[in-house]
């Protein structure tokens, strides 16, 4: 049975979001399709807001629905100046993704969501501050933000509420995914660390071509682009033979596997934790 409190807010259909992803806009979907999305959204954003310490009654008459919508029609990708929902787009169709397991995970994740950022710019609205993403001494990356005293910004950091993961017997998956890594390693006759390296540089949308991975690596920046297609392309045929393993909870674990790979040194470079 799939566990619904790992799914933030009530999932509103395929359907709908195909709808939205044809326009980009809530408001703009049929009626019944607009309420389903309003309601996945709402409670999305106001829990996220709530975790942060902001109330609803703080966000004022700013709309949540609305500020969704904004990002994805004004945000563009890394590399080129498009709106995010068309690259969103083209990953589904490339990667053959469940559009459930895409929505629930990368966009409303609990780990590392395409939420979090949005709260972050919806704070920074509210607020009136400017955020900036910073690596502390310890090597994490997280947000600066000017104009907002002390008192201000431990009133805004995330509050440690209750994981439901925590109430699972995750053993068997991570083995399961020890194993996978260990099988992709082979095919590739690469040491599990560079696979390791791989899959948690795509999965944190860290350049492949950044200093810290070409020398974690060991190798020139044309090679490791042929790795890490290589290494994505042998984890797709590999989770296809894994129950489950196209649901956001498999790829946090994953990502927690491989981040127990990677050496600290370079962990800390890329801007991760142990």
């Amino acid at each position: 049975m799939k566990d619904e409190s790992l799914t933030p807010g009530r999932y509103a259909g395929d359907e709908a979001w195909r709808e939205w992803f044809e326009i980009c806009s809530v408001g703009g979907c049929s009626a019944e399709r607009s309420a389903a999305l309003r309601r996945q959204i709402e409670s999305a954003m106001y829990s996220n807001l709530l975790k942060r310490g902001i109330s609803r009654e703080e966000a004022g008459a700013d709309d949540p629905v609305a500020v969704f919508d904004a990002y994805f029609k004004l945000k563009g990708t890394r590399e080129k100046k498009k709106p995010l929902k068309s690259y969103f787009l083209y990953r589904i169709k490339v990667e053959g993704l469940r559009l459930a397991d895409f929505v629930c995970g990368t966009l409303f994740g609990s780990g590392a969501g395409r939420i979090h950022d949005i709260i972050i710019d919806w704070i920074a609205s509210i607020k009136g501050w400017r955020p900036r993403k910073v690596k502390g001494a310890d090597g994490r990356r997280h947000i600066e933000w000017e104009s907002a005293g002390p008192e201000e910004i431990a009133s805004i950091e995330p509050s440690s509420g209750s994981d439901p993961a925590e109430l699972l017997d995750l053993e068997p998956m991570r083995r399961e995914i020890e194993e996978l890594l260990g099988r992709i390693s082979s095919k590739m006759k690469a040491e599990k660390i560079v696979v390791a390296s791989l899959l948690y540089a795509t999965a944190q949308d860290v350049p492949i071509n950044d200093a810290a991975i070409l020398e974690g690596l060991g190798t020139k920046k044309s090679r490791a682009y042929v790795m890490r297609d290589r290494a994505i392309a042998e984890f797709r045929k590999e989770a296809r033979t894994i129950e489950g393993a196209d649901s956001p909870l498999f790829g946090r674990v994953l990502l927690e596997a491989c981040e127990a790979s990677i050496p600290e040194s370079l962990l800390k470079r890329i801007g991760g934790e142990r």
